[in-house]
């Protein structure tokens, strides 16, 4: 197809440059509107690339912080629970050594009881869950407590840790940008010392027959219950920094994912508005380009 004058020539030049700048925005529209992206790389971000990229670092690290959560979640918990049992078990063990000394419980029976009272404090503190012992400390795969040797006291009366055989250090982790909490509850706590002092001590006093360190077992014994009690509300106040962490990262998750959806995502409603605008202007201008194409100089001269 020819120009017909060179009159024509300007309207036809501006006609083609506003006809490829429209096509250009028009496919850079449509990409966005398949793709859901606004921008097809960092570099037609300009100046948001690293607000861009900020915000997926921050997202990054927040999922790092709660995936690493769910393990530690669920010692915890388990730690929670077992020092129920503890309770338990050591409540029952108190309530023997009373009806020891109140004559309802025969000698017989009581050592034996007695033994069975230290076997399941040590299958309880020695608790292992996905392959971790909760009560070692740091030295996760050792059993934290002897299970061979019935407890004995090295100075009569005082306890001590001589039953343990975990760490001495605690296990903590970093559960937010701010926040260390230690996780773990050792074996070797002055409440669990209590315990299996009293239980040697009752024994002792029960093979002597002085019922006075079958008294002095019983307290020792009411304490460690204390202490654990303690421990456990321990324990709580961690479960409740865990939970209060989860819903503070997942709320900041979501503000950065927003944030950064703001930026990369396409705004369909916007586009596609665009996308008809466009269609529209390109059909307008392929019909003034066939108008323009079509005139000559005696288009424009008055006729006779």
């Amino acid at each position: 197809m020819t120009i017909g004058t060179i009159g024509t020539f300007a309207l036809f030049q501006t006609t083609l440059n506003d006809v490829s700048t429209v096509e250009t925005n028009l496919t850079n529209e449509q990409q966005q509107l398949s793709s859901g992206n606004q921008f097809q790389n960092f570099a037609d971000m300009g100046g948001q690339t690293q607000q861009f990229l900020s915000l997926s670092d921050s997202i990054a690290r927040t999922t790092q912080y709660l995936d690493n959560h769910r393990p530690i979640e669920a010692n915890v918990n388990s730690t929670s629970s077992i020092l129920s049992q503890v309770i338990t078990t050591a409540t029952n063990l108190q309530n023997l050594m009373v009806q020891r000394l109140t004559g309802v419980q025969g000698n017989a029976n009581f050592s034996g009881q007695l033994n069975a009272s230290w076997q399941t404090l040590v299958g309880q503190l020695n608790t292992n869950v996905g392959n971790q012992y909760l009560f070692a400390g740091s030295a996760t795969t050792t059993q934290p407590v002897n299970t061979t040797t019935f407890p004995e006291l090295a100075v009569p009366g005082v306890p001590d840790a001589g039953y343990y055989q975990g760490s001495t250090q605690d296990l903590t982790t970093r559960i937010d940008d701010s926040t260390v909490v230690t996780y773990n509850v050792r074996a070797d706590a002055p409440a669990f010392q209590n315990i299996f002092a009293g239980l040697a001590m009752a024994k002792q006093g029960d093979t002597i027959g002085d019922n006075a360190m079958i008294q002095q077992a019983e307290s020792l014994v009411a304490q460690g219950i204390q202490g654990v009690i303690a421990l456990q509300a321990t324990v709580g106040s961690t479960q409740l920094q865990l939970t209060t962490s989860d819903t503070n990262l997942n709320n900041q998750k979501l503000y950065w994912q927003g944030l950064q959806q703001s930026i990369g995502n396409t705004d369909i409603v916007s586009v596609s508005t665009q996308v008809a605008v466009n269609q529209s202007i390109l059909q307008a201008a392929f019909q003034s380009f066939a108008r323009i194409t079509s005139l000559s100089l005696e288009s424009f001269l008055p006729h006779a």
